[in-house]
């Protein structure tokens, strides 16, 4: 089965969201930046983890309120020709394809930050005097987090493609563009602008999977796997990269396989 660039772009656009107009995109926007802004500045991490699942629970349930036809993103993906299989669609949907893409998204950190433009950038937000119950918190809270975000990516990134008509063949990558854009400066809040920059071209390819896919579940589980282990990265330095190794061998070794087999 080829890929073809053409192809992806048509059946990502025919994959965007209709349902946003400017002033449910403004509600939703403003109310996050309200929320962001209020988590930023609660200092006790205990409080800042507990109101932060409370603020995206609360995102969550706006964006499903004021955007009804968004619930068909939320459904589990069924098979379909468009994505290769390597151990079937269901463990692919939920282990090989997330894993891949959260490994890309490391791949690409990796090397901005090897330019030395973004220097530890992901690593200003300290754990010195995290309690146990602190940390506990803060995971429990990360699908939460990582899901309400990739809800929030489609709505944004289809705002931008439905008011970017005049872009015309330029419009779904200016609208990820954009999007990623967006999507970086919210993390200012808590990481500052270096990292910012750096997570909105790390993420770039988040976008373009979310809409080829018409769904967000590789894109939240990509997420929510790339969360984790970077919370590993804070707490057990060099063993984060022993972490991604493990996680990352199966998929890979499946989808070497995968390319090599032999069809019957």
């Amino acid at each position: 089965m080829g890929f073809r660039l053409d192809r992806m772009i048509k059946e990502a656009e025919s994959n965007i969201y209709s349902g946003v107009n400017l002033l449910n995109g403004t509600i939703v926007f403003l109310w996050t930046l309200l929320g962001l802004s209020i988590i930023g500045n609660i200092r006790n991490v205990l409080y800042a983890a507990v109101s932060g699942g409370v603020f995206y629970l609360s995102l969550v349930l706006l964006c499903i309120i004021l955007f009804k036809g968004v619930i068909r993103y939320l459904s589990f993906p069924e098979e379909n020709k468009k994505m290769p299989v390597f151990m079937g669609y269901k463990p692919d949907t939920i282990f090989i394809y997330p894993i891949l893409l959260m490994s890309l998204i490391g791949i690409v950190s990796n090397l901005l930050t090897a330019t030395g433009f973004f220097p530890a950038a992901l690593q200003q937000t300290g754990t010195a005097g995290v309690r146990t119950m602190e940390i506990v918190v803060r995971i429990m809270f990360l699908p939460l987090v990582a899901f309400a975000e990739e809800l929030l990516n489609l709505i944004i990134v289809s705002f931008f493609y439905m008011n970017m008509k005049l872009l015309r063949n330029f419009r779904l990558i200016a609208s990820i563009i954009s999007a990623a854009l967006i999507f970086g400066m919210l993390h200012s809040f808590g990481w500052g602008m270096n990292a910012a920059i750096l997570i909105a071209i790390a993420y770039l390819p988040v976008f373009l999977v979310t809409l080829y896919t018409g769904n967000i579940w590789i894109s939240f589980l990509a997420h929510f796997y790339n969360d984790l282990i970077s919370f590993t990265k804070l707490y057990y330095g060099s063993y984060h990269y022993v972490i991604i190794a493990a996680v990352t061998f199966i998929p890979a070794v499946w989808a070497v396989r995968a390319l090599f087999r032999k069809p019957r």
